[in-house]
């Protein structure tokens, strides 16, 4: 059994009624903490943290992967001394692995050592089969600023879970509310 299928299978058995979990995925596309949740749906709020996590791993297990793309930048975001490479292509974010194989470390090492640029500007070589710098820019972060005021509202955030968040964020970036919910349902079903 897969990890998503395994996951649609604890959230079908599970003691909340199906009207239940259709509240709570409807809270967590409204991007509501785990006690506004617990208080509203009148349920723990160790149980609503088990299922918020149990959806942000299905919704990233869906997420899009790099696709090979002509021109796109690379931009990183450095929270709590973590770094977190992502992609901006045509205002949509994808995140890069650090075992991604088509962008070089030396590429993201470069983008971290350079003193006035914070993007890089790449162009994907299909022969090869990678990207290649062409390169480097100081740009507007629209999604960084969108990550740092959504995680405020988080009193904390593990270190174990800290790169499941940036991800959901990704989710929640290039997505609507109303598509996210929609995906969510057809977890239940």
């Amino acid at each position: 059994m897969s990890n998503i299928d395994l996951i649609k299978y604890k959230i079908k058995n599970s003691k909340l009624t199906s009207s239940k979990l259709e509240k709570l995925s409807l809270c967590f596309t409204q991007d509501l903490t785990a006690s506004q949740t617990a208080k509203k749906l009148d349920i723990s709020r160790q149980t609503v943290n088990s299922y918020y996590k149990k959806i942000r791993f299905h919704l990233i297990s869906n997420e899009k992967k790099i696709t090979c793309k002509n021109c796109c930048l690379l931009k990183y975001i450095n929270f709590n001394n973590e770094i977190m490479f992502f992609l901006e292509d045509e205002e949509k974010i994808i995140s890069v692995e650090e075992n991604c194989t088509k962008i070089d470390k030396q590429i993201k090492e470069q983008l971290l050592k350079h003193k006035k640029a914070n993007s890089a500007k790449l162009l994907y070589n299909k022969r090869e089969e990678r990207f290649i710098v062409i390169g480097f820019l100081k740009t507007q972060n629209c999604f960084e600023d969108f990550i740092n005021t959504r995680l405020k509202k988080f009193r904390g955030i593990n270190k174990n879970n800290f790169k499941l968040h940036i991800k959901e964020s990704i989710i929640r970036y290039n997505e609507d509310k109303n598509s996210l919910f929609k995906h969510l349902i057809t977890l239940f079903n």
